[in-house]
């Protein structure tokens, strides 16, 4: 009798620990995505890097913009290389966020300055290249989350892809443009910064407010024509956009997530297609350098 009992004991067990590693391997990938989230929200201090890649036309594998930065607390530095190959020449651009402030500095400026309210632009710069965007990014406009093939099992890496709702980026992508618009037709300066977008590069780029009013210069007429156009632009753009995120599974911290871009425009009676992709690779986590304050300056 206890030969028997004890069999059964075993068999039961036995299924339990079955049963155990088949919801082990059927890992729950939104789940995993929360998690990675808020784990890496809850981090003091870490450092990151990157660069943006166009993979179509004569750009193919150009580096149209590499950045690099690194958090402390509530402040985050970021150093952003945008390249101009017409011109064979890289600008360079200096962001620091301290709570809501932000400055900047272009070029070899040493000292910082105070990006005002309406410096839409470079506020949108920040937020292009800065991690925790991204991740605020797919929590807002994600449409679906799936967990991808373990590509090394003896690693502790693993990875999902969250793709973008196409509807929802193309709101965003609106949005911004129109509050560059706005913003410029307050500023009134042909010099006011025009940052890249992760998307539509070419757009983003000033290519379309030169399409929009040629020879217009920098009139407020100018600016709510040119938003008029883009958001035709927008509105018959094909786009469409996915993450894919690695991370440890121990940890549960990234380790370094691409965003990979497609998007078809109208453009000057052209239909212009584009595939760029922006590589984010996270490291350091709790051993990052201090950043600088905005009275001291430095790098």
């Amino acid at each position: 009798m206890r030969k028997y009992w004890t069999m059964c004991l075993l068999t039961i067990a036995c299924t339990a620990l079955t049963g155990c590693n088949q919801m082990g391997v059927k890992q729950d990938p939104h789940s995993a995505f929360e998690q990675v989230r808020d784990q890496f929200a809850a981090q003091n201090s870490y450092a990151f890097y990157g660069r943006t890649k166009l993979l179509t036309a004569n750009s193919a594998n150009a580096n149209m913009v590499n950045f690099s930065g690194r958090k402390d607390g509530e402040a985050v530095y970021m150093n952003v290389k945008f390249s101009v190959p017409e011109q064979q020449r890289v600008e360079t651009l200096s962001l620091l966020s301290e709570g809501s402030e932000l400055y900047a500095k272009q070029g070899q400026e040493e000292k910082w300055k105070p990006v005002p309210g309406e410096g839409v632009a470079l506020r949108q710069e920040m937020n292009n290249w800065s991690p925790p965007f991204c991740f605020q990014q797919m929590d807002e406009l994600k449409k679906s989350v799936r967990q991808l093939p373990d590509e090394n099992p003896q690693d502790d890496l693993e990875a999902i892809g969250v793709t973008l709702d196409s509807l929802k980026l193309k709101e965003w992508l609106a949005a911004q443009i129109q509050e560059q618009a706005e913003a410029g037709s307050r500023i009134q300066s042909a010099a006011a910064h025009k940052p890249r977008v992760k998307l539509a590069m070419q757009l983003s780029d000033g290519n379309w407010a030169r399409a929009a009013a040629p020879g217009a210069g920098v009139s407020i007429q100018a600016k709510q024509a040119q938003a008029q156009d883009v958001k035709a632009m927008v509105d018959q753009m094909d786009v469409e956009a996915e993450y894919t995120i690695y991370y440890n599974k121990k940890t549960m911290l990234p380790t370094n997530m691409t965003m990979s871009i497609r998007s078809a425009y109208d453009l000057n009676d052209q239909r212009v297609k584009e595939h760029s992709q922006v590589e984010t690779y996270l490291q350091n986590y709790g051993r990052a350098k201090p950043v600088p304050t905005a009275a001291e300056g430095g790098k």
